[in-house]
């Protein structure tokens, strides 16, 4: 198979489409925020046995992602790579500004750069 072949096989999307990705992105942050806001600085500490479960339970979720990933983009699975990546990518830099600019997790500096 050429590279044009390649090429003309993968999906396109609309910058409707890639915003709504990234609106979805957005949303998947701010959950992330409340239930960061939510549990509380305590949560997060060193010796926590709520953590180990949160880090456990974060396995299972990554595979329900995987599962409402095509029904949130309306894509086949097959072709879910962009819309995640767009997704993702949107919650990551949300998290990397809230944390440099914004007192969001904490006001604390030293809390806010454990999280």
């Amino acid at each position: 198979m050429s590279a044009q072949e390649i090429q003309n096989r993968r999906p396109t999307y609309a910058m409707s489409q890639q915003l709504t990705y990234a609106f979805i992105g957005f949303v998947i942050w701010v959950i992330g925020v409340i239930i960061v806001r939510l549990l509380g600085p305590d949560f997060f500490e060193e010796n926590s046995a709520l953590l180990v479960l949160l880090f456990v339970g974060s396995i299972p979720f990554g595979f329900v992602i995987q599962f409402i990933a095509p029904l949130l983009s309306r894509q086949p699975m097959k072709d879910t790579l962009t819309p995640v990546i767009i997704m993702v990518g949107t919650a990551l830099m949300c998290d990397g500004i809230a944390i440099a600019f914004s007192d969001v997790y904490s006001a604390d500096t030293a809390i806010k750069m454990s999280v």
